[in-house]
């Protein structure tokens, strides 16, 4: 019986039959993953927070979602997001598994297919606020990364603004539902951010779409969105 993968039991050997979407299969058969092969649905969230990496344009905050869907390639051959990679390690974007504005986007951080990535660290779940407009707003890092602008006559993302300095934005970085999030806020191109403050994000509340974790027979990991998942049709091995 073929189901959608978002469907599956946990912990269950899936052989995947079919994938209903032409961007997708190009994307995880460039990481390895096509129809035949093997998955198994992980029973655990990703439940990580956002990272700091190394890039070819130096360093950069990813929110937990966004780095749990660029995949690198390791030297001694395997593959991970790069949500999963060690501190100090290094690997190379073998491919992205997001949408074509994310991917964009991306490149705006150095963070495209070949580019060396090493993780500096994890970083604690943080909240900022800021002021736009005469208003305060709050938002999590992994939305605060996702601004481009310039502070001081200097490139960066707003994660890495000055208190109190003023902040222009000149590029939203993301899917098209963060751009709409962050648009709500009052946050565009033109418009200029001065960093309030920065302090721990409550431990409640950290929304967000719950995403399907697989594991590939080969031992990578995907992190897939529920529209995604539900692309990917599969079968018990052995039926």
């Amino acid at each position: 019986m073929l189901i959608p993968a978002k469907d599956a039991a946990f912990n269950t050997r899936l052989v995947i039959v079919e994938i209903r979407e032409n961007k997708l299969a190009d994307r995880l058969e460039g990481m390895g993953v096509s129809v035949g092969d093997i998955l198994i649905r992980l029973n655990e969230q990703a439940a990580h927070g956002p990272v700091k990496v190394k890039s070819p344009t130096g360093e950069v905050v990813l929110g937990a979602g966004v780095a749990s869907k660029i995949i690198t390639h390791h030297d001694d051959g395997h593959k991970t997001p790069i949500i999963e990679m060690q501190r100090g390690e290094k690997g190379h974007v073998e491919g992205l598994v997001c949408s074509d504005d994310l991917e964009r986007s991306l490149a705006v951080l150095g963070v495209v297919e070949n580019a060396e990535i090493t993780m500096v660290r994890p970083l604690p779940p943080m909240e900022y606020q800021a002021i736009v407009d005469g208003r305060r707003i709050r938002m999590y890092e992994g939305m605060a990364a996702k601004i481009w602008g310039e502070m001081d006559g200097r490139s960066m993302q707003f994660t890495a603004s000055a208190r109190g300095k003023s902040f222009t934005v000149s590029q939203l970085l993301g899917g098209g539902r963060a751009v709409r999030l962050l648009r709500q806020e009052g946050v565009e191109p033109g418009k200029t951010l001065v960093l309030d403050s920065i302090k721990p994000a409550p431990a409640m509340g950290r929304g967000g779409r719950n995403q399907s974790v697989f594991m590939a027979g080969s031992g990578l990991r995907l992190y897939l969105r529920p529209d995604q998942a539900e692309m990917i049709f599969v079968r018990s091995q052995g039926e």
